[in-house]
């Protein structure tokens, strides 16, 4: 069998929350796409993105769900990566699925805003969900994970099923699909492996070496202004990629 990366990018208007999360379309997706897919060839990873709704629930940002609840990706692939829209790989980066050979666990790149979150930290974000209560101590601290990029293959999204069955029932907005699905890592207790954080760099773009990260999760505001250094560097990594950025904002 083989490895996959997955994209979601859904049209917002086909669901019944299209304000949820505050998303909002950017050009990075043809550059995060057409990235995802060069780094697919070269390592000789398949490539999907999904365009159509399958779950259906408020948003399209619940969609990876379904790598949960349809057990038939199994039947195709021993690990699926997820990747967030706003993602791009470079053309250094290293195979991420080779660089861990457990194929039993959950993988996702190192986070510092929890695996440098102290006591108090928790307390205090734990404070602002209550559903999270039966999960272990220190759960935060050392198995919440960055949503955007991530790893799973048949043993662990199975392990995590029924917990992950449950997004159906949420009516509460202030849980999001990034924090029902690091409560089902969390209170499953499945294996976690952190990979190399260069896999899920999360910044603006700004002000960085591009050469010293694999994968760019473009974070903020900057991915909707033009003029900005994002767009220089990505024209320059994917010239081939053509790009209207005419409906941006001004610098």
């Amino acid at each position: 069998m083989k490895n996959l990366i997955i994209q979601y990018y859904i049209d917002v208007k086909k669901y019944t929350d299209p304000t949820y999360n505050n998303l909002t379309p950017s050009p990075l997706e043809l550059y995060s796409s057409h990235s995802f897919q060069e780094y697919g060839r070269k390592y000789g990873h398949d490539y999907i993105k999904i365009t159509e709704p399958k779950i259906n629930f408020q948003h399209p940002t619940w969609e990876r769900f379904d790598l949960w609840t349809d057990r038939s990706w199994w039947d195709k692939y021993d690990q699926i990566m997820y990747v967030d829209s706003d993602v791009v790989a470079f053309p250094w980066a290293p195979d991420i699925f080779s660089v861990n050979n457990n194929d039993t666990a959950f993988k996702s790149p190192w986070y510092h805003k929890f695996r440098n979150m102290d006591e108090k930290s928790e307390e205090r974000y734990r404070g602002k969900f209550p559903f999270m209560d039966d999960m272990p101590n220190a759960s935060v601290r050392t198995k919440f994970i960055q949503p955007g990029v991530f790893i799973v293959n048949k043993n662990c999204t199975e392990h995590m099923l029924p917990l992950i069955e449950k997004y159906k029932d949420i009516k509460d907005k202030a849980i999001n699909d990034g924090v029902f699905l690091n409560y089902c890592i969390a209170k499953s207790g499945v294996p976690l492996v952190d990979l190399d954080k260069k896999f899920n760099h999360k910044n603006n773009g700004q002000r960085m070496d591009y050469k010293t990260i694999y994968f760019l999760h473009a974070a903020g505001g900057k991915k909707h202004k033009k003029g900005v250094k994002l767009w220089g560097e990505m024209k320059n990594l994917f010239p081939s990629v053509k790009v209207n950025l005419s409906g941006l904002k001004g610098d």
